[in-house]
């Protein structure tokens, strides 16, 4: 039996084989780049890495330099996932870095695409109700609000519970990818993606709500439902498939990433216990052996736009942004 490679060793192996392949300057600010350079940044809170921070700052100094790009996509607003640890590791770009956070913040606040019951809209092109925004407002209103000293909670919550309630998948704990704002019409299955997003949103939003508010209680019910029903659908290798409770649909690594480090994150701040020790351990491992000796982390669903069931299953497979992204997070917290 092949000897079982430490948090440490996996963080080493992917985030350098990614920097030697990937020049720093071609990766943009949009969702799912950004969300590989979240991935990056957040290992060295554990493991200094010259060469990642290196690589890091090329990419902070040459968007800071074109000005940061922000617009009615809320993928466009990924950048906030940064704050405030970005602020923090590199004091040099203080002044950039601010003048990015109130600009994203104050687009968020001012000018996001809602719709009349307020909730935000995925696009000018997609005015739809889609899951990714839950990840990309909620979150990064909470981390913007408190790096800026500006209010977060209202908009943030209530952002997360208008999707939540609307996306619901039938009678399921899980979540459907979209539904179509005019016209109603939703996605099919329980997209394992698309839950990625609500669980790591709830990881990352309780730990700043108060325990004892009506917000905390609501969302964590939701969280704790949802971790439980994901843990009842992992499979015997340790991951999720890409349709949740669709066993001819593939095993899918941005989405088990996403979980692991959801999970991982929970029981580090107390709002789980060791209840989901076995999934934890089961989806690390699954998921270690989707790095192959290059240190290329596979096995994640390329851009997926919503549809049938059948659609989410015939796509294919491979390294993404969003995967690395999402596995880096997962190690560090794996690695905590």
């Amino acid at each position: 039996m092949a000897k079982k490679q430490s948090a440490k060793e996996l963080i080493e192996l992917v985030s350098t084989s990614w920097i030697a392949r990937h020049r720093a300057e071609s990766q943009s600010t949009d969702w799912g780049q950004t969300l590989a350079m979240y991935g990056l940044l957040s290992t060295l809170r554990k493991h200094e890495n010259p060469k990642v921070r290196r690589y890091l700052k090329t990419w902070l100094r040459f968007h800071m330099n074109e000005r940061l790009y922000v617009n009615y996509f809320c993928g466009s607003w990924s950048f906030g996932l940064l704050y405030p640890q970005v602020h923090h590791e590199f004091p040099e770009l203080q002044l950039q870095l601010r003048e990015s956070a109130e600009r994203i913040y104050s687009f968020i606040d001012k000018k996001a695409l809602r719709n009349g019951e307020g909730i935000i809209l995925h696009n000018v092109d997609l005015p739809n109700i889609y899951i990714d925004t839950v990840y990309y407002s909620g979150p990064i209103l909470q981390k913007l609000g408190t790096f800026l000293g500006l209010p977060w909670q209202e908009e943030a919550v209530g952002q997360i519970m208008l999707h939540l309630d609307r996306l619901q998948d039938g009678n399921k704990p899980f979540y459907i990818h979209c539904e179509e704002n005019v016209a109603g019409l939703r996605s099919e299955g329980s997209w394992a993606r698309g839950n990625g997003w609500v669980m790591m949103t709830m990881a990352e939003i309780l730990p700043h709500l108060a325990k004892k508010s009506p917000e905390y209680k609501t969302l964590n019910g939701r969280f704790q439902e949802l971790a439980t029903a994901l843990s009842e659908y992992q499979t015997k290798n340790g991951l999720w498939r890409t349709i949740i409770d669709d066993k001819s649909s593939y095993e899918e690594t941005s989405a088990s990433a996403m979980y692991l480090f959801a999970y991982l994150r929970a029981r580090k701040l107390g709002i789980f216990g060791n209840e989901f020790d076995k999934t934890i351990e089961a989806a690390y491992s699954g998921l270690a052996k989707h790095v192959d000796a290059n240190g290329v982390f596979g096995g994640s669903s390329e851009g997926t736009w919503p549809g049938t069931i059948e659609y989410y299953k015939s796509l294919s497979t491979g390294e993404w942004w969003w995967g690395v992204g999402a596995y880096l997070l997962a190690l560090t917290e794996y690695d905590s």
